[in-house]
């Protein structure tokens, strides 16, 4: 399983904006082949957003980045945050718990 933490850090006064703009993604980014989870998260400590992906396998997330509703999204908020986003990836298998 790949997750993905992109964070974003709005200019003052446009964290609400995003966030409307990201409806749309959310919502097809949530159908898209491969896809187990896609949210966005508000740090109520610094102001900031976070995508928390979690993908089947590295294809669907590169299938995901080349989807417009993924482009575009990112071409609308551009200039709306104060610096580029900060995206960590990580490869993570489940773990089950033994039973006792």
């Amino acid at each position: 399983m790949i997750i993905v933490n992109a964070t974003l850090k709005p200019k003052e006064g446009k964290l609400e904006e995003i966030v409307e703009k990201a409806q749309n993604l959310l919502k097809e980014s949530r159908e898209h082949k491969g896809n187990i989870s896609y949210n966005l998260y508000k740090n109520v400590e610094d102001n900031t957003l976070m995508f928390v992906e979690k993908w089947k396998c590295q294809k669907g997330l590169d299938k995901h980045m080349e989807k417009e509703v993924f482009i575009e999204f990112g071409e609308s908020i551009k200039d709306l945050l104060e610096s580029e986003l900060d995206i960590q990836l990580y490869n993570a298998d489940k773990i089950i718990k033994p039973s006792q």
